[in-house]
């Protein structure tokens, strides 16, 4: 008889030596966290969508002073569906409310043909569309909030992601999507 796998056996502890000097690792991933990410991604097509420090695969940032491959903003990703292998979502360590996570879940899901991986403080939940592979807890350093790293398969039908927003801050959006007006990643550089 084989045993099925449980949530718990798919979890993993990270632990990443404390950073010491003047300079931490700043907004890219800690040293162990992406020899972890290199090593699930090799040989894969990689897409970044908060991704302005990351150091391989395509970086994707709001945020023209990282100088990214591609300026835009995650929740409204300029990229076809199954664009890439894999797509790396660490969003800003603020609380994301449902509405939020579940339109960065869709747009990367869309855009991946494999896998998404979530890097955050926040663990997330697994849909049937996107169940839970493997998993890690992660210890960044002392006195640090304790990340966690989640790899997503994308399988199932393929949810749009919502061209329209109800509610919370993305609702800025709505103006421009229906072509009133322009956002700054859409100025020339």
């Amino acid at each position: 008889m084989t045993r099925r796998k449980s949530d718990a056996d798919r979890i993993a502890i990270l632990w990443c030596p404390n950073v010491h000097g003047k300079k931490g690792a700043g907004w890219a991933f800690p040293r162990a966290v992406e020899k972890l990410l290199r090593g699930l991604t090799a040989g894969k097509s990689v897409l970044h969508l908060f991704g302005g420090q990351s150091r391989w695969g395509t970086r994707m940032d709001i945020d023209r002073t990282t100088r990214p491959h591609v300026v835009a903003d995650a929740w409204l990703a300029p990229f076809q569906r199954d664009s890439v292998d894999v797509v790396i979502l660490d969003p800003p360590y603020f609380h994301l409310n449902a509405d939020e996570k579940g339109q960065l879940l869709r747009q990367a899901a869309f855009i991946a043909r494999e896998h998404v991986i979530w890097f955050h403080t926040i663990w997330i939940y697994s849909a049937k569309s996107l169940p839970l592979e493997r998993a890690w807890l992660v210890r960044v350093g002392d006195n640090c909030a304790v990340r966690c790293i989640q790899v997503f398969k994308v399988c199932g039908l393929k949810e749009r992601p919502d061209p329209f927003f109800l509610r919370g801050p993305a609702v800025k959006y709505n103006r421009w999507l229906a072509g009133q007006t322009g956002f700054a990643f859409e100025a020339q550089g």
